[in-house]
């Protein structure tokens, strides 16, 4: 049994898969926006299973996206395109 929640919250969300293909990739994400994460986003790579809580701050951070997604250099330059479209 359990002693003590942390949290047990429930809220809602807006869900958004999303699949395109770049020059050095396929990508598949899934994006989940709520109120918890302080206006970021929650990003899934659906390939690599990893994922990142994203806001623009951490889109401009070098290297950041491809370390916290589990890509490469190149295919984070190219998820890093699309995300710049609608993380605001």
């Amino acid at each position: 049994m359990i002693d003590m929640y942390l949290y047990d919250d429930e809220e809602q969300s807006q869900v958004q898969f999303v699949g395109f293909v770049g020059e050095h990739s396929r990508y598949d994400l899934m994006l989940v926006q709520t109120d918890r994460h302080y206006g970021k986003t929650l990003v899934l790579n659906m390939q690599t299973n990893k994922f990142g809580i994203i806001g623009t701050d951490d889109i401009e951070e070098e290297g950041y996206i491809a370390h916290i997604l589990g890509v490469t250099k190149e295919e984070g330059d190219e998820i890093i395109g699309y995300l710049n479209e609608v993380i605001h």
